[in-house]
């Protein structure tokens, strides 16, 4: 029987390894034989050059400005319900779906209510909070390629309306809220990648984490982490 998918595959691998020569044949080879997604040939692709989105899909629509509270992240705003979507190429690390956080009890680590964390294929977390809704079958271990829906915007959490907090940090291996909640400023590269530039964190991203080698062992020993 004619495999529509296969003949889809097998196209996009001659194109890739057309364009890139080298290591990227037997990745693009193992694509086709094993049965690989089209989410996971994208990441596959993003690993070897990725890019760079908004993390809405009313590009035209978003606004943000370049401050934030006592820690840099960004706030972009758009309107309740609209369509929240990966920035990058990479893998689910956490989906929170339980909007569990207290006014009364304020818990750093439930701040962002309903929230998503990506890792890039660059190696940089990418972490989205106060959704509405997470996509159904969302999950930790999937690959998501830049643009894919992950949800709707709301203002689940610590926050007064609705909007989606973006930040940008060095994955931790373990539970933390700390540096997840973002270390460098987002709305430069947010500035860069809604006009069409494909600037990256990687290089800020890696000099923070230097910079701050107790980082992740700090903030897993907060307290709150294990609520995070």
């Amino acid at each position: 029987m004619f495999d529509l998918r296969l003949l889809t595959r097998a196209i996009a691998a001659l194109a890739a390894v057309t364009a890139l020569a080298g290591g990227f044949v037997e990745a693009a080879l193992s694509a086709i034989t094993d049965g690989a997604t089209a989410n996971e040939w994208a990441v596959r692709g993003e690993r070897l050059s990725p890019s760079y989105g908004l993390p809405v899909a009313d590009v035209d629509g978003a606004g943000w400005g370049d401050t934030h509270s006592a820690y840099p992240a960004t706030d972009v705003f758009v309107g309740c319900g609209a369509m929240l979507v990966s920035p990058v190429a990479g893998t689910v690390l956490e989906v929170r779906r339980v909007n569990s956080y207290d006014p009364t009890v304020d818990n750093p680590a439930t701040r962002g209510g309903r929230s998503v964390a990506v890792l890039g294929a660059d190696g940089v977390r990418y972490y989205l909070a106060h959704f509405d809704t997470i996509v159904d079958d969302l999950a930790p271990g999937d690959e998501v390629a830049r643009g894919q829906t992950l949800g709707t915007m709301g203002r689940t959490g610590r926050a007064s309306a609705c909007h989606v907090h973006f930040s940008i940090s060095p994955p931790c291996p373990g539970k933390e809220w700390s540096v997840r909640r973002g270390v460098v400023w987002p709305y430069p590269y947010l500035d860069a990648w809604r006009r069409g530039e494909q600037r990256s964190p990687v290089d800020e991203v890696e000099a923070w984490a230097a910079a701050h080698p107790t980082a992740c062992a700090d903030a897993m020993a907060d307290p709150y982490a294990a609520d995070a």
